[in-house]
This record gives C-alpha cells, structure tokens and sequence, in this order.
C-alpha cells in the first residue's frame, strides 16, 4: 500500500513539472505556430523605405543574421522583435505578424503572395519578384486564381493613377490590350524584376509601355520581356 501511495504521488509530481516547464516555454515564446507564421520584417522595411541593412545597422546586427528573418528562415523572438519595432516605430505585433495574445488565426484561407520593390542597383520603380515580402489575404474575387499575386508600388512614375505604398492586385490568366495597366516581368542574369506601367503595343521586337510622371514611352526588347500580367484592382497599405 505504501509503495503504491508513493508511486502515486510521484507521477503527480512529474505531470506537475511537465506542465510547468510547458508552460514557461509558451509564455517565451513569442507566438504560438512559429511554423505556419511570418514575420513583416521585409514589408516593414518597404514601407519605411529603409533597406534591411539599414535597419540591421539601427540595431546592432549583422545583415546576413537579420536577412535569416527577412527570408523567413527563422522567426524573431521578442527581444528581437521589440528592437526592430523601435527602429521602425511600428507596433511589435506588426513586427511579428500577428497580435500577442490573440486566438489563432484561420491559417486555411488562401493568402495571395506580395512582392515588394528592389533594396538598391536596379532603380526606384521596380519591384523583385524573387522571393515574396509577405503573405496578404486574397480578395474573395481572385480566390479561384491559383497564381494570382500583388506588387508593391514603389516610386511615383505611375502617379496619380498609383502611388507609392499602394499594393497592385494581378490576374496572370487575363488577356492584356491597349490601354490595360499592366505588371511587365523582365528577366535578367537569373532573377525576375516587374514594373508596373501601362500597355500600349507589342511589335514583332518591343514591348511599348508608357508611364505617367514624367509622361513617356518606354520600349523593352521582347527578348527582356518574360511575361506580361494585367492590373485588377489597388489597395492602399
């Protein structure tokens, strides 16, 4: 009897330590589901027009060890997180890409990847398509479009009709004509940039697009050109 009483309270003892050693790595931690979260530390930056380098210098880090978040490698736990929200003057939930504390979000509604512009070298208006910045929901009417995507508007050379900060919605499966404002994908030494302009021809050599400010024609050698994507809709972030 008294080894059974003592092998009872034993294994008490022992859930009792498991679930408080649970509990202190869930508080630590700076959300639950690490693994289906991501960080806005690249979105961020767009939105401050800072480069990631810049804000590493901010906060005494090293470029590469803060590109290991940009590119979603690893998610910054809150110590990091709070640094980079005081650089950016952002809330650290932004940061972290969800609100502390809150229910889980529904992770099953399709979320629609967003590209955002270029850190330097390649010019102002152009966004790289290489690796997405974010992850933003999908408008209800571009739900049944498996490869729908958005760029991030950079520069005033469409303005007015975009704007900096302003996110384009795209439908790669729409026919484009004259007069569509289109994303052009240009292709160069392995890696894919877009600008977002407007369509005026395609000849048997060029892609004749114009843009706004300041009002000219632009002509891309079809041979630059890997594809040609129309404009569905705007939101401004």
């Amino acid at each position: 009897m008294y080894v059974l009483c003592v092998s009872f309270i034993f294994g008490k003892y022992l859930r009792l330590v498991f679930l408080v050693n649970t509990l202190k790595y869930a508080k630590s931690a700076p959300w639950q589901g690490d693994a289906m979260r991501r960080n806005r530390i690249k979105t961020l930056c767009a939105l401050k027009e800072l480069s990631v380098t810049e804000l590493a210098k901010k906060i005494d880090m090293q470029p590469h060890a803060l590109r290991r978040y940009t590119r979603q490698e690893a998610q910054p736990r809150l110590e990091l997180a709070q640094a980079i929200a005081e650089a950016l003057d952002v809330p650290v939930d932004d940061v972290l890409g969800v609100q502390i504390g809150a229910e889980k979000v529904d992770e099953s509604k399709q979320k629609l990847p967003l590209y955002g512009a270029v850190q330097a070298g390649i010019g102002e208006d152009i966004s790289d398509l290489t690796d997405p910045i974010d992850a933003i929901d999908t408008p209800s009417w571009l739900e049944s479009v498996p490869d729908a995507y958005a760029v991030f508007v950079t520069g005033t050379s469409m303005a007015p009709r975009f704007n900096p900060r302003e996110i384009c919605y795209v439908h790669p499966g729409r026919p484009y004509r004259a007069g569509d404002y289109v994303v052009v994908q240009l292709s160069a030494n392995g890696s894919t940039h877009a600008i977002v302009k407007q369509f005026i021809e395609l000849t048997d050599t060029h892609v004749v697009l114009r843009q706004h400010n300041p009002d000219r024609e632009l002509k891309y050698g079809r041979e630059q050109v890997s594809a040609i994507h129309v404009v569905v809709g705007t939101y401004f972030a």
